[in-house]
């Protein structure tokens, strides 16, 4: 059976890997909250390990996040084999 993960702090990760190459400040989960517009706490369950936050996750607010972090979807979601 396969699985959707949601790994926002790799895609943190990797944002900050780019913005540090191009001489810009990394980005916390809190400035990304404020970025989208969401509660920081919104952001802090999203980077949770729960088996639940992928299916709980509204496009529209992905869209924002890949949009900040100048990242693909892929970056953001992963299908695992469960």
């Amino acid at each position: 059976m396969k699985e959707v993960r949601l790994t926002l702090p790799k895609a943190i990760a990797l944002a900050n890997l780019k913005r540090a190459e191009r001489g810009q400040k990394a980005i916390t989960m809190n400035a990304l909250a404020t970025e989208i517009g969401v509660a920081a706490t919104t952001i802090t369950r999203l980077a949770r390990t729960d088996a639940k936050r992928a299916s709980s996750l509204p496009l529209d607010l992905a869209g924002k996040i890949v949009t900040v972090l100048d990242c693909g979807i892929e970056d953001l979601l992963e299908v695992v084999e469960e």
